[in-house]
C-alpha cells in the first residue's frame, strides 16, 4: 500500500452548459403562446404569456458562454487530531451563475454543517471539516453543479478529484524529571559521567591555564593562598530508541474524542515521548514492526526531527506487514542507546525483540499501552473467558521480561518513566565487579 501524500489542491472542468428542462418548457410555452395570439387573434394570450417571454429570453441571453472549471482547496494539508481546515470551491468562467457543492462523507473526517452541503455565490463556496483520528486519508469527494440566471442552463454535478490530508498524532500529556542514562553525545541536558563544561557540580581543584576566571572559589582560594576554581559534570545528550508495535489495533475506534484503542496510545505515547527527549536536546531513532512502507527514521534532534517523527508515526497502517520479525528494525542500533519498545504485549514478536536488545547488552524498557477498558465491561461470558486466558499469557510473558532485567512499565502519561529511569542511571554509576589481569 502505497503511502497517501498530502494534496491540498484539486480541479477539474465542470463540462458543457446544457438547458434545464424548465427553460425548454417557457421557450416552448412562450412561442405557443405566441402563434395561438397571431393565429386566433388572441392579444391576451401574449399578456398572459409575457413573463414566460421574459425569463426565456433573459435566461438565454445570460447563458453562460465559457467553459466552467471548479478547484477545490484545503486550506492545510497537514493538521493534528481535533483540528478543524478550510474546504474553499471556487468555480472559474461561470460569471453570475450560483450553484452547490457537496463533501461526501469520509470516516474520521466531520463536516460543518454535517449535511456537507454549502452553497457557492460569486464563484466562491466554503465549509469546515475536522478530523478526529491520525492517520493519512482522503477527507471525500467533492461534487459541483452551477447553475445561470432564472435556472437556465446547468452543469454537473462533476466530481472533483478527492483532497488528501495527512492528521499527525496528537502528544499525550508527558515528562519526565530523571535523566537519561548513557550520554554520550556532544551537547545536551544530561549530566555526563566525565567532567567537564556544564552545570552540576563536581569538586573544588587547583586553577589550571584555560579555566575561566568566573569560576574562580574565592573563599577556598583565600584559605590557601592558590587559586582554586570550581568543576563541573559535563553536559551531553542521549541516544533513544523507540520501537513500534504495529501489528495490533485493539479496541473500538473512536477517534479523538472517545476511547483510545492499542494503537493510538502507542502512537500518542511514542509522540509525547519523542517530543518530551527532543525538547531536552537528545537524539532519537523511530523504527516500526509490523507495518508495510513505514520509512526507518534515523537519529536527529530538534524541532523538525520531531516534526518527520509524527509523520512517520501518521504513516502507519496497523498489521499491514504480518511476517515482518522486526530484525531489519533492530539492526545498526547505537549500543549506547535507550531502547524503549512501545507495545500492547499481545504479539509474540515484541516480546522476542525486547529479549533480542536485552542480550545484547542494551538499556530496553519496554512501555506497556495496553488500553484497561478492553476488559472492563465484556460482552458475554465467552469474551470474558478469552481475555481471562489472554492476560493469563500476558501475564506469563511479562514475568519473563522482567525475570530477564527488561522493566515493563504501564504507560500513565506524566512520570511513567521517572521511577524506571532513575533505576538505570543508579545501576549505571554502581560499582561493578572486574577481571584482575
Amino acid at each position: 500500500m502505497p503511502i497517501l501524500l498530502p494534496q491540498t489542491t484539486s480541479s477539474r472542468p465542470l463540462g458543457r452548459w446544457t438547458a434545464s428542462a424548465a427553460h425548454v418548457r417557457a421557450v416552448i410555452l412562450a412561442a405557443g403562446a405566441a402563434v395561438a395570439a397571431v393565429v386566433g387573434s388572441r392579444p391576451d394570450l401574449l399578456v398572459i404569456a409575457a413573463p414566460l417571454v421574459v425569463a426565456a429570453i433573459w435566461g438565454q441571453l445570460t447563458r453562460p458562454r465559457g467553459a466552467a472549471v471548479a478547484e477545490v482547496t484545503l486550506s492545510n494539508g497537514t493538521l493534528r487530531e481535533g483540528d478543524i481546515a478550510s474546504l474553499v470551491v471556487r468555480v472559474n468562467g461561470a460569471p453570475g451563475a450560483d450553484g452547490v457543492f457537496t463533501l461526501a462523507s469520509s470516516r474520521w473526517v466531520e463536516r460543518k454543517p454535517r449535511s456537507g452541503v454549502a452553497p457557492i455565490e460569486n464563484g466562491v463556496g466554503s465549509l469546515a471539516l475536522r478530523t478526529t483520528r491520525w492517520g493519512r486519508r482522503e477527507v471525500g469527494t467533492v461534487s459541483v453543479s452551477m447553475s445561470s440566471d432564472w435556472g437556465a442552463y446547468h452543469v454537473g454535478p462533476t466530481d472533483v478529484p478527492d483532497l488528501a490530508t495527512a492528521t499527525l498524532p496528537v502528544p499525550a500529556a508527558f515528562d519526565a524529571s530523571a535523566p537519561t542514562p548513557h550520554p554520550r553525545g556532544l551537547i545536551g541536558l544530561n549530566r555526563s559521567a566525565r567532567p567537564g563544561s556544564g552545570s552540576e557540580f563536581n569538586t573544588i581543584r587547583q586553577f589550571h591555564p584555560g579555566d575561566r576566571l568566573r569560576r574562580i572559589h574565592w573563599p577556598v582560594s583565600l584559605r590557601t593562598g592558590e587559586l582554586h576554581v570550581t568543576s563541573t559534570y559535563a553536559d551531553e545528550d542521549a541516544h533513544v530508541l523507540l520501537l513500534v508495535d504495529a501489528f495490533s489495533d485493539l479496541g473500538p475506534r473512536e477517534g479523538i474524542d472517545g476511547r483510545p484503542t492499542s494503537l493510538d496510545l502507542t502512537v500518542r505515547a511514542a509522540g509525547a515521548i519523542s517530543e518530551h527527549f527532543l525538547s531536552s536536546g537528545d537524539r532519537l531513532t523511530l523504527r516500526t514492526v509490523g507495518a508495510a512502507n513505514v520509512p526507518r527514521l534515523g537519529a536527529g534532534s530538534g524541532a523538525r526531527h520531531l516534526r518527520r517523527v509524527l509523520e512517520t508515526l501518521a504513516s502507519i497502517s496497523p498489521a499491514s506487514e504480518r511476517r515482518d520479525d522486526g530484525e531489519r528494525a533492530v539492526r545498526g542500533v547505537d549500543a549506547n542507546a535507550l531502547c524503549l519498545v512501545l507495545t500492547p504485549l499481545v504479539d509474540q514478536t515484541m516480546v522476542g525483540l525486547a529479549h533480542t536488545l536485552a542480550s545484547r547488552g542494551m538499556t530496553t524498557v519496554v512501555v506497556d499501552t495496553f488500553p484497561e477498558h478492553l476488559t472492563d465491561n465484556p460482552g458475554n461470558v465467552y469474551e470474558a473467558l478469552a481475555w481471562r486466558i489472554r492476560l493469563l499469557s500476558r501475564q506469563a510473558q511479562v514475568h519473563s521480561l522482567v525475570t530477564r532485567g527488561v522493566p515493563v512499565v504501564p504507560w500513565r502519561g506524566p512520570g511513567s518513566l521517572d521511577h524506571v529511569l532513575r533505576d538505570i542511571a543508579r545501576r549505571a554509576s554502581a560499582p561493578r565487579m572486574g577481571r584482575r589481569r
